[in-house]
């Protein structure tokens, strides 16, 4: 079975040339409109958005569905002490920073980051058996669709490698990516390290049936207005002074 990639220059242009590749290559398979299995994604700049983009996105699918994507991942604003009042399962940010309501796995990376920075175990768990298997059930909705992150530090640079066991194209992955480069940005500044890449291995990329109109038509505008306006399709936007609501 073979690995595909795409690669794009910044989280608006990965999550759309990871969506076209979806919607040509992709396949039917259960409830799902179109599955690629094994897709790999690379961001090269994960601090900027294309304003075109992102205003489509906004437009067709909704402003909610980056915040619910983003914030999961990196909270607008997490306090110092990187907890919250909801149960740890609840978002990949609890998982990572109260993993079992005890282990700060985040800290764990910074500090060793400072002291070891090429450390093979650069590793954050997301997926926990004990709670999120539940053999009883045909169904769990709260088991994660991320499921690990690790990061590496190559030429003084933080790049960040996340794995997706199911990830939704159609609403959610282009918040996730946004999401990702904020927690990649705040390692960054905590460690002194510039920003690298984030690399996302999603084992089944999917749109769903109840977004194919809405993708459809945000790709044939797209299409539109880049061959009205060449020059003015990939406006950047800088993620540190972006707002995903």
């Amino acid at each position: 079975m073979m690995v595909n990639s795409v690669e794009g220059k910044n989280p608006s242009d990965t999550w759309l040339t990871a969506l076209m590749f979806i919607m040509k290559n992709g396949e039917k398979q259960g409830g799902l409109s179109r599955e690629i299995l094994n897709l790999v994604t690379v961001i090269r700049n994960p601090m900027e958005v294309y304003t075109d983009i992102d205003v489509l996105f906004r437009k067709h699918i909704g402003s909610k569905w980056i915040s619910k994507g983003a914030e999961c991942v990196f909270p607008t604003m997490p306090n110092s002490g990187r907890s919250t009042n909801t149960s740890w399962t609840k978002s990949y940010w609890g998982r990572l920073t109260r993993y079992r309501e005890k282990i700060d796995q985040i800290d764990f990376v910074i500090r060793r980051l400072r002291n070891k920075p090429h450390s093979k175990q650069l590793s954050c768990v997301v997926f926990d058996p004990e709670v999120d298997m539940q053999p009883h059930r045909p169904f769990n909705p709260r088991m994660p669709c991320m499921i690990a992150v690790d990061i590496k530090v190559r030429d003084g640079k933080l790049n960040l490698f996340t794995m997706f066991r199911s990830h939704d194209f159609g609403r959610k992955a282009y918040g996730n990516y946004i999401g990702l480069g904020k927690l990649l940005s705040m390692l960054s500044r905590e460690t002194g390290y510039k920003i690298g890449e984030i690399v996302c291995y999603s084992i089944s990329a999917h749109i769903r049936p109840r977004e194919s109109a809405f993708i459809n038509d945000l790709l044939k505008e797209y299409c539109e207005c880049k061959r009205a306006s060449p020059r003015k399709v990939g406006r950047e936007t800088l993620i540190e002074a972006y707002s995903p609501v």
